[in-house]
């Protein structure tokens, strides 16, 4: 794992490497707008959740916001590495001698060996650590501050990329991993966010659904998590009996949970939808579950 880790970071830096040889060189500022777009070259290649996945999506405000965003950001790092190995060459009085087309190979090299050492897909947990090894080989902050909601947001978009044969324990797997890069209520927030604007993969609905009906986490985030997901939740049988299933196990496991969990009417409304399907033992047991923890004055 960590010659991985060094791979990585020696392959980065070869991007970093690029601009700078260009300015110790003395190349025109020409230049840096090539070397901009191999930056976003490689955002692309190595950081694909950052994008838009449909043609759809980037007819929306936001995602354009996004490539203006990556792309001022990029440039301004190509300038200021463009600048630094000018300011080399000229306090030491040197031009290196190489052709302008050696820093732009360097820099696209970068490009296949990352994506050969990192598989974006897959190692989600190596892009918080490229995060932090950009950050110190710019030795500069990012001008972009990302929230904890959209670190959450990068974290469950490899979800998407499971096939939607994944089960249960495989989602359940990669919800485990990511719980550790930030809290608990903004991965809630972006799995609601992702499912109510209608994108969600199937991989994702199940990290909902996992993530909403566990006792643990219920208690430990508070407010109408169950509730809200429900809501938000595609009327497929399977998927209704799986949060069913879990959330009656919950309910029993901890009564006090009650006051956070779908009310008795709203899952006999979807029993009488869901009638003669997979999902109506499993709510009907969720409904007498509800009923035996409900507190005798009413209340939660």
């Amino acid at each position: 794992m960590r010659n991985h880790l060094y791979l990585l970071m020696a392959a980065t830096l070869l991007l970093y490497l690029g601009p700078l040889l260009a300015g110790l060189a003395g190349f025109g500022w020409n230049l840096v707008w090539v070397f901009a777009t191999i930056f976003l070259l490689w955002l692309t290649v190595l950081r694909p959740y950052l994008w838009p996945r449909t043609w759809n999506a980037w007819g929306q405000h936001q995602a354009w916001v996004t490539l203006g965003t990556n792309g001022a950001v990029q440039l301004l790092l190509v300038t200021v590495l463009f600048g630094i190995g000018r300011g080399i060459g000229g306090a030491l009085g040197f031009v290196a001698p190489f052709p302008p087309a050696l820093p732009v190979l360097v820099s696209l090299i970068s490009i296949p060996l990352s994506r050969l050492v990192w598989n974006p897909r897959q190692d989600t947990e190596l892009d918080h650590f490229l995060d932090d090894a950009i950050r110190q080989i710019a030795h500069a902050d990012n001008p972009v501050e990302q929230s904890d909601l959209n670190l959450a947001r990068r974290l469950i978009a490899p979800l998407a990329d499971l096939p939607d044969s994944a089960d249960v324990d495989e989602v359940a797997s990669h919800l485990l991993a990511l719980s550790g890069h930030t809290e608990d209520v903004h991965i809630r927030a972006a799995l609601l966010e992702v499912q109510r604007a209608g994108h969600a993969s199937r991989a994702q609905t199940l990290a909902l659904i996992l993530h909403s009906t566990d006792g643990r986490l219920i208690d430990r985030i508070g407010g109408d998590g169950p509730t809200l997901a429900l809501a938000v939740l595609p009327h497929d049988p399977d998927l209704i009996a799986l949060y069913a299933r879990r959330l009656t196990r919950a309910l029993d496991d901890d009564p006090e949970l009650w006051g956070q969990c779908p009310s008795t009417d709203l899952l006999q409304d979807l029993v009488a939808e869901l009638n003669d399907t997979a999902a109506e033992a499993p709510l009907c047991d969720l409904i007498d579950a509800t009923n035996r923890a409900q507190p005798e004055d009413g209340l939660a």
